[in-house]
C-alpha cells in the first residue's frame, strides 16, 4: 500500500482533497448485508483509507480498516468485513452489535496526520423477533412479535420523523402496541391459515419506506382434522392409528391386482391338460386276459 502512495507522489500526481460532510444515516435489516459509503477517498486503491468504529453504547473507538487493510482482532467479525472497490465498508450478515457510528478518514502516510475531514456514517439495524418460542407456533396460540430499530442512543429510540408499522394490517384478531415510535409489538391469535405467513414490519420516514423486515410463522406441528379430496383414510389391521394414503396409490394397487388376476386366468386356460389315470375296469380286463 505504501509503495502505491510513493509511486503516485513520484509521478507528481497530487491527491485530491478529502470532502467532509454531515453524518449519513444508513439502515439495515438484521441478517442483511450493507455497504457504508466513504465520500472523502484520496487514493482510488484505498491505500489512504481508514475506517473507525464507535460501538453502540461505547465511548471508545475501534480502528477496523487501516490504510486499506482489515485490522480486526476478532476473527468472526473480520470475516464479515470487506472493503469495496470504491473504499466503502461492506458488512455482511448484519447483527445488533454492528449498530454504531462508522467514520471514514484519510491518511497519506502510516504515521502522518489525517488528511481532510471525516466522512461519518451512522448505521441503525431493524430487528424483529418472537417472544413466543417458534416450536410452540400452531393454531389457537397467541404469538407476540416485537419490531425495534436499534440505534446508537438506545433500544427503539429514533427521531420523530421515523415510525414503524405492520404492513399489511394483521387483521381484527391482532393487537398492535406502540411502545415508542421505533419499538412496536404485535400480539395475534394464530389461525390455521397463518402457517408460513410473513409478518412485515416497515420503517418509514415521513411516509417514505426506508426498510422492511419479515418474520415467518411456521407451525412445527399441525393436527389434520379434515381430509383433502385426493386422500382417503385407511386403517391397517392390528393398529389403532389411521394411515393416510393418496387415492392414486390405492388405484394403482387395484389396477395391479386386476392385472394379476387376468394373467392367472389366461395362464390356466392355455395350460395343457394333465394325463388321466387308468380306469379301474381297464386294469381288471388286462389282468383277466393274462390268466
Amino acid at each position: 500500500m505504501l509503495a502505491s502512495w510513493l509511486w503516485l507522489s513520484n509521478t507528481g500526481t497530487l491527491p485530491r482533497q478529502g470532502v467532509s460532510g454531515e453524518t449519513l444515516s444508513m439502515f439495515s435489516g438484521e441478517g442483511d448485508d450493507v455497504s457504508l459509503p466513504c465520500n472523502n477517498v484520496v487514493y482510488p486503491n484505498c491505500s489512504s483509507t481508514t475506517w473507525n468504529y464507535n460501538r453502540n453504547g461505547s465511548t471508545g473507538t475501534i480502528q477496523e480498516i487501516t490504510l486499506g487493510e482489515i485490522k480486526v482482532d476478532q476473527t468472526e467479525r473480520a470475516e464479515r468485513l470487506s472493503l469495496g472497490s470504491d473504499c466503502s465498508l461492506h458488512v455482511s450478515d448484519v447483527r445488533a452489535e454492528d449498530v454504531g457510528l462508522y467514520i471514514c478518514q484519510q491518511f497519506l502516510t502510516e504515521t502522518g496526520p489525517k488528511h481532510g475531514g471525516d466522512a461519518p456514517v451512522h448505521l441503525s439495524v431493524l430487528t424483529i423477533s418472537s417472544t413466543t418460542p417458534v416450536t410452540d407456533l400452531k393454531p389457537n396460540v397467541n404469538m407476540t412479535l416485537r419490531c425495534s430499530l436499534l440505534t446508537d442512543t438506545q433500544h427503539g429510540t429514533c427521531r420523530s420523523r421515523f415510525s414503524l408499522s405492520w404492513v399489511p394490517n394483521p387483521g381484527t384478531n391482532a393487537q398492535d402496541t406502540q411502545d415508542s415510535s421505533c419499538d412496536i409489538t404485535l400480539t395475534v391469535t394464530l389461525q390455521k391459515k397463518d402457517n408460513n405467513r410473513k409478518w412485515t414490519c416497515t420503517l418509514t420516514e415521513e411516509g417514505n419506506v426506508k426498510i422492511s423486515i419479515d418474520f415467518t410463522s411456521t407451525f412445527s406441528d399441525i393436527e389434520e382434522k379434515t381430509t383433502d379430496s385426493d386422500d382417503v383414510i385407511s386403517t391397517v389391521p392390528g393398529t389403532s392409528n389411521a394411515v393416510k394414503l393418496p387415492i392414486s396409490h390405492i388405484m394403482l394397487f387395484v389396477a395391479l391386482t386386476i392385472m394379476a388376476t387376468i394373467v392367472t386366468i389366461h395362464t390356466r386356460r392355455n395350460r395343457p391338460p394333465k394325463a388321466l389315470p387308468p380306469q379301474a375296469g381297464e386294469s381288471n380286463r388286462h389282468w383277466s386276459s393274462s390268466i
